[in-house]
């Protein structure tokens, strides 16, 4: 398991494959009180095998007294020190940084670490009441109520409630990034028409696929989707190239819908899973129309309409 020591505390700082690091409580993952450290002041990602650092501050991350470039990757090592907002303050040890781990760690004052295989039984074997695993098939992990067969989805830093306490559940796996994520061919002629309520408090979503529509009702998870869509249009009109239109930081978008990280990957969860549901509707599956790189997310169409009330506010055809 990859973690970071707190110096000025003596803790385990655990990593989650993409961890924030601010000032901001409930939004990031590792909060720093002081008051020159950024809402947002860094984040800590594993990339193509290595954990790397990245400054996203108004007063800086110095990495072994060197002050880092802004947004740019740096990768760390071992014994690596790394100091927030000023040499010397809030710093932290590069401690361990294994690219394969998945635990789950208990919140309460004496933290317990369980490692997690592909399939773990609990609170054991002998006489269990729940199963964690990993489906193959949805490329997901899940724990599953053995009594009433209740099913939860669980992300890197997903917080659950097990026996009476709180646990978070950590899930770092190296990936090697592709600059193209998709290639032409595999990208359906679709078209997503929005339609957002003059508040903004509801949004309805239909697919249209050869010449068939797909009504998707309203969701709050929809209006992330619109979001996504208003900036991948704005990067068109603004001549950004295809491969660089619509990219949104994840923690950039959070903030956007005023909602915490853990908040927004669930709903990024149940979008996808409406879009891979369509295949039951005789649709293909249309989950990879929400695309992942580096921290960033995008949605991957280019046939994009806008209705807000009864106007339209925008749209965009390839």
């Amino acid at each position: 398991m990859a973690y970071l020591i707190d110096e000025q505390k003596l803790e385990k700082i655990y990593l989650k494959s993409y961890h924030t690091i601010g000032r901001q409580k409930m939004s990031v993952d590792t909060v720093l009180e002081a008051p020159t450290v950024s809402r947002h002041h860094a984040v800590i990602e594993l990339n193509d095998h290595k954990w790397q650092i990245r400054d996203l501050s108004t007063n800086g991350v110095w990495l072994n007294d060197r002050k880092l470039d802004k947004n740019l990757p740096y990768e760390l090592s071992i014994n690596d020190k790394i100091d927030f907002a000023a040499p010397g303050e809030n710093s932290f040890v590069v401690a361990n940084l294994d690219e394969h781990s998945r635990f789950l760690i208990s919140q309460g004052l004496k933290k317990q670490v369980i490692n997690v295989s592909d399939q773990l039984l609990l609170p054991d074997e002998n006489n269990p009441e729940y199963i964690l695993f990993f489906d193959k098939i949805m490329n997901y992990w899940f724990i599953e109520n053995l009594t009433n067969s209740d099913r939860q989805a669980l992300f890197d830093g997903a917080l659950i409630s097990l026996f009476g306490e709180q646990w978070l559940f950590y899930a770092s796996n190296a990936s090697k990034p592709t600059e193209e994520m998709l290639q032409p061919e595999q990208v359906a002629p679709c078209t997503l028409q929005f339609s957002v309520s003059q508040d903004e408090e509801n949004t309805q979503l239909i697919v249209t696929l050869d010449a068939k529509e797909y009504d998707l009702g309203t969701r709050s998870h929809h209006y992330l989707l619109l979001l996504l869509a208003r900036i991948r249009i704005e990067d068109k009109h603004n001549g950004l190239e295809l491969n660089q239109q619509g990219w949104q930081y994840r923690e950039d978008l959070a903030k956007s819908l005023g909602i915490q990280m853990n908040h927004m990957n669930i709903m990024l969860h149940r979008a996808r899973k409406q879009l891979a549901d369509l295949t039951e509707q005789g649709a293909p599956d249309l989950s990879f129309l929400l695309e992942s790189y580096f921290g960033k997310i995008r949605l991957n169409c280019q046939n994009l309409t806008i209705m807000k009330g009864s106007n339209l506010e925008t749209r965009m055809t390839f």
